[in-house]
């Protein structure tokens, strides 16, 4: 899980930074962190992701190979701008 994927679960629920942190058990500045690029996602972090939303493998996966597509896609477009 990257950080993007981290935000965008966070701003699906329409959470603010510090009821989200509240929400999985970490700090609002770990956070911020994370949105930021700053700071890895653990295990345990995504693990709490996965069970508080019942997030599957399937779910990581699928928004691993879309971000992937995502970046080809907008390294193309910028080509051939």
């Amino acid at each position: 899980m990257n950080a993007k994927t981290f935000r965008l679960i966070r701003l699906h629920t329409g959470l603010t930074q510090q009821a989200f942190a509240n929400l999985i058990d970490i700090s609002r500045p770990t956070v911020s962190m994370i949105e930021l690029g700053q700071r890895t996602i653990t295990p345990v972090t995504i693990a709490k992701l996965a069970r508080h939303f019942e997030l599957t493998d399937e779910f990581f996966t699928f928004v691993e190979k879309f971000d992937g597509i995502s970046q080809i896609k907008n390294k193309k477009l910028l080509e051939e701008s």
